[in-house]
């Protein structure tokens, strides 16, 4: 098996396993996909990988059509543009060498998103920036997904200023879809605040159910010198055991995030 087939393969068990309900079907080489939006579930795509992704080639979107029961007026939706658009931005966001549909739903989740609880013509719009929708992972630089025995491990990093910014966004990641599917969401988080001419430092870890995975981010983090950041690991658990590898796991996306994220690293 070549190095574009095994990452390929890698890619797609890991998206199963973030989005189990929305991979719906796949042919015997797994070389087409076909799938429905993550949070969008009336768009469904076909996507394909060429054999040279993700050497040199991004993926295709082969098909997007619409589902005529979903209680939305499709008339209002030009497939043609969709599937010229959501090319647009599989394109953007592929590098060669470097798989990139999970980084393709996220970006594309933030041009359709759409409110879907109340009409805004049905709220007294007392306060503006409440109608405005919050991307949940604005501000977070993901790592890629690595897959063991069925799990997957997906860490996440952003700057943070104070420890209620810290926890704002926290709150904010958990509350996309996929992210609520997770079994453990593991943080840890380092800040420094200068009050009064006083350094105040800020550190702590949570584990989430994973007992001492947090505390082995934090120290990471620490050994690494960096501050103001917060970092997660999302596991989706898949039903195998894998012993201590889970947290070598941990530490290598969650360090892999910080370092994409842009901090100043100690040398």
């Amino acid at each position: 098996m070549n190095a574009n087939k095994e990452q390929q393969l890698e890619e797609i068990e890991a998206i199963e396993a973030i989005y189990p309900e929305n991979v719906t079907e796949k042919t015997s080489n797994s070389s087409i996909i076909h799938m429905t939006v993550p949070q969008h579930e009336y768009m469904n795509l076909q996507i394909s990988l060429p054999p040279t992704y993700p050497s040199t080639l991004s993926p295709n979107i082969l098909e997007v059509s619409l589902e005529k029961n979903c209680g939305k007026d499709i008339s209002l939706y030009d497939v043609k543009y969709l599937r010229n658009l959501f090319q647009e931005v599989m394109d953007s966001v592929f590098h060669k060498d470097s798989v990139c549909i999970f980084d393709f739903l996220t970006e594309l989740d933030g041009i359709l998103y759409e409110e879907e609880s109340e009409s805004p013509a049905d709220i007294e719009p007392t306060n503006f920036e409440q109608l405005i929708p919050s991307d949940p992972f604005e501000g977070w630089v993901a790592s890629e997904p690595i897959t063991d025995r069925g799990s997957t491990f997906m860490a996440f990093a952003t700057h943070v200023t104070s420890e209620e910014d810290a926890f704002a966004k926290l709150d904010l990641i958990k509350t996309d879809k996929k992210m609520k599917k997770a079994s453990h969401i593991m943080s840890a988080w380092r800040i420094k605040s200068n009050e009064d001419g006083s350094n105040i430092v800020f550190q702590d870890c949570d584990d989430d159910g994973e007992t001492a995975a947090g505390s082995r981010m934090l120290h990471l983090i620490a050994i690494m010198d960096v501050w103001g950041c917060m970092v997660i690991v999302a596991r989706w658990f898949g039903g195998a055991h894998i012993g201590p590898d889970r947290f070598k796991h941990i530490n290598s996306t969650a360090r892999e995030a910080v370092l994409k994220a842009g901090f100043e690293v100690k040398k």
